[in-house]
């Protein structure tokens, strides 16, 4: 019994500190983007004789959300789709013709974010990616990375809209084998929109004697 009563009276004393604080407190963020950009495929180390790739552009969307740690750091992660363009040319010397295609990308980021200057933001992190459908060039299913930097408002309802510019190299790390793997580097803008949730916070303490919390 008396074990009882002292949780019941902590968890009381809790809620009433948390219902007094007055604070503001942000749990997180969850929205959605959409973009596109140009790419880039190529080897670090170019083979002699063999024949080319290149990058005709790519889109994406996909859905985010990210975990506030304060006020200017956080930690974001999601599920994207891009759809990359390409074309190959035969070698040097060898008949054939140019081939048209493309593949896709599902990614799962994982960065960390720090935000200055009350609207701005930059971002760095891994990317990890399953590339979708056949395509002429190398398989891009591995680990990679991304950096990017934007500007973010909220509006007065919690509603948010974001502009990020960014640069992501995938197949940093292949996970099919290859003797020559080939590598991409995407370089976009995308728009997107969300949500700020899970604020505890405003009452009418001290002078009220039943603080009542708000959530709004």
């Amino acid at each position: 019994m008396f074990r009882n009563e002292t949780f019941a009276i902590c968890f009381t004393l809790l809620l009433a500190s948390g219902v007094c604080s007055g604070q503001k407190t942000w749990w997180g963020e969850i929205g959605g983007s959409a973009g596109g950009g140009g790419n880039d495929i190529f080897r670090f180390r170019e083979l002699t004789g063999a024949g080319s790739v290149t990058g005709q552009g790519f889109w994406t969307a996909g859905l985010e959300t990210r975990r506030l740690f304060g006020d200017h750091f956080s930690v974001e992660t999601g599920f994207l789709y891009s759809h990359q363009y390409y074309f190959t040319s035969p070698a040097p010397g060898i008949e054939g013709e140019d081939i048209h295609g493309s593949f896709g990308l599902v990614t799962a980021p994982l960065t960390a974010r720090v935000d200055f200057l009350k609207w701005f933001f930059a971002d760095a992190g891994a990317v990890f990616a399953v590339q979708t459908g056949f395509s002429e060039v190398e398989n891009m299913t591995g680990l990679g990375a991304t950096l990017g930097a934007g500007i973010q408002y909220r509006f007065k309802s919690d509603i948010f809209i974001r502009l990020r510019a960014y640069a992501t190299q995938y197949g940093l790390l292949h996970f099919i084998p290859e003797d020559y793997p080939r590598t991409m580097l995407n370089s976009g803008v995308t728009l997107g929109v969300g949500y700020r949730f899970i604020r505890l916070g405003s009452c009418n303490c001290p002078d009220d004697k039943n603080p009542v919390r708000k959530f709004r």
